[in-house]
């Protein structure tokens, strides 16, 4: 008898401090569709696409269609989509998204495009360029005594040296993301002779919106690096000013000449590369 009593005493209790069921939905459904990310390669196997919300690690699964459930920080209206992905081996893209939100809604997002007010930030793997084709480079820029001359993306800085130790420009500028990169680019000029007519600037290079003091643009990066900074270079550079690009073209801007030649790669090996030339016309 006590023992029934009891019970019923504990299920009263229970139903009493269950919590009510107002039907009151939170959070915000995301619907994302996401670029394709290519398969890391065996000499690459952490380049994955990652995905984080808020800061929070979201990667897995890693499908190009998403449902997930948010919660807006506190007193925010809105979240913040950073997603990061290879469309190429050798091409990293971060791509950034702020969203609105509205508790209970499901709102479609789509991260396959570019967003203006959040531009994406690329990174290409670092290679060398090899010695024989940095000379050919410099020889299809016709780069001489009057010429300034940036190199984006700019490595080891070898673009950059050769152009005032060997084909006699007055000034070299070298522009790469990568901070122990210019740290190398300026040991190297400094071992070459060359400290006082070269500088090396840590930034990203599609930060950068006038280009006009070069006349001289040399390129080694990737074709979406390439496209992506191809509307400042043609608005800002003067014309008769030479961009040329080993391997990459620049979307449907075709170049004026195309050279191919063979030469020793970094391994030794003799192989063929590719260089194209764009002369700016007059406005």
């Amino acid at each position: 008898m006590y023992r029934f009593i009891f019970c019923l005493a504990v299920l009263s209790f229970t139903l009493q401090a269950a919590p009510q069921d107002t039907g009151e939905v939170t959070g915000t459904v995301l619907e994302l569709t996401l670029p394709e990310s290519t398969e890391p390669p065996v000499w690459g196997p952490d380049q994955v696409s990652k995905l984080e919300i808020d800061g929070k690690d979201y990667s897995t699964p890693r499908l190009t269609k998403r449902t997930i459930k948010v919660e807006p920080r506190p007193n925010k209206d809105s979240v913040t989509i950073v997603y990061t992905f290879w469309p190429l081996t050798y091409t990293r893209i971060i791509r950034t998204k702020v969203v609105k939100v509205e508790k209970g809604k499901t709102i479609k997002v789509d991260l396959t495009k570019p967003d203006p007010d959040h531009p994406d930030k690329h990174f290409v793997i670092y290679v060398p360029t090899p010695q024989p084709v940095v000379e050919a480079m410099c020889k299809l820029a016709k780069i001489g005594k009057d010429d300034v001359v940036y190199d984006i993306g700019c490595g080891d800085g070898r673009l950059v040296i050769t152009a005032v130790k060997k084909f006699g420009a007055k000034k070299a500028i070298g522009i790469d993301i990568s901070e122990e990169r210019i740290r190398e680019c300026k040991e190297n000029a400094k071992q070459a002779g060359v400290a006082d007519k070269v500088t090396f600037l840590h930034k990203d290079a599609l930060t950068i919106k006038d280009f006009s003091e070069a006349n001289v643009v040399l390129i080694y990066l990737s074709d979406k690096l390439n496209e992506a900074l191809k509307p400042t270079l043609q608005k800002t550079l003067k014309p008769g000013s030479r961009i040329v690009s080993h391997r990459f073209r620049m979307g449907d801007w075709e170049p004026d000449k195309t050279e191919t030649l063979r030469a020793t790669d970094n391994s030794g090996d003799e192989d063929e590369f590719e260089l194209h030339l764009w002369t700016i016309k007059k406005k």
